[in-house]
């Protein structure tokens, strides 16, 4: 009777630790779910006028009207690049048919941050058409989950809000240590001829700080590639509208 006893005490034991372990699992598997993932789609063509390299984002969102045109709208995007690319290609070759290279095309992307409210990637382009050496350029996709909209800097912030001269003191702030940094005074505008960020400001989401970002040659000559200044959460927290405020700054 006791080994009886004893044999269903271990059982139950092991039965509630599976459960327990169980319930973990589950946990784990519900927070995964809610979390956008990412694979890679590769198109490649190569012709008399053009070689193209496209590597874009496939997405997984739990919300599929969101990921289905998300998705479309990548796509879309990248053979946008590839069409306008060969179009110039094919003009320019048929022009100087003695030309010695083609185009040399290529996209590629990087996610910035992830999760179940709010998603920021990078779709990096690059282009080469002969001479010292080709360009690029980073379009971002700034998406809030919840309604699917592809956000601007100018909607996170509150109607109210003076947060475009907040910005731009912060990387006038920055860019004065930068020219320190290359022992030039620090209202140098050898390196860095920043002015202000526009309506239209280019921009990614990464940790605790909203990026800000300029295309080649827009402040900077090309060698130093495409300038970005960091502004942290707590420069701008308290300018953001209650919408965004609870959506980018967000740690699951």
């Amino acid at each position: 009777m006791k080994k009886i006893t004893a044999i269903i005490i271990l059982i139950t034991g092991i039965l509630m630790i599976s459960i327990g372990n169980f319930d973990n699992v589950k946990e784990a598997f519900e927070i995964n779910i809610k979390t956008t993932s990412v694979e890679s789609k590769t198109i490649n063509k190569n012709n008399k006028y053009i070689e193209a390299d496209l590597k874009f984002p496939k997405l997984t969102i739990v919300n599929k009207e969101i990921e289905n045109a998300l998705n479309k709208k990548i796509e879309s995007d990248v053979m946008e690049f590839y069409n306008s690319s060969f179009k110039e290609a094919q003009d320019y070759l048929d022009d100087f048919p003695d030309a010695e290279n083609k185009f040399v095309i290529s996209s590629d992307y990087e996610v910035k941050k992830s999760n179940d409210k709010v998603f920021s990637l990078l779709l990096k382009y690059y282009k080469y058409s002969g001479g010292a050496h080709g360009t690029y350029q980073y379009v971002p996709y700034n998406v809030n989950l919840t309604s699917g909209k592809v956000f601007t800097l100018k909607d996170i912030f509150s109607g109210e809000s003076n947060y475009k001269q907040v910005i731009n003191d912060e990387i006038k702030k920055q860019i004065k240590l930068l020219n320190k940094n290359q022992n030039l005074p620090e209202d140098s505008t050898q390196l860095y001829a920043f002015d202000k960020i526009n309506d239209t400001q280019k921009f990614y989401l990464k940790d605790d700080s909203v990026v800000i970002y300029f295309d080649l040659y827009d402040i900077a000559p090309y060698v130093a590639g495409i300038p970005e200044f960091s502004i942290d959460k707590d420069v701008i927290n308290n300018l953001l509208n209650e919408e965004y405020k609870q959506i980018i700054f967000y740690q699951p």
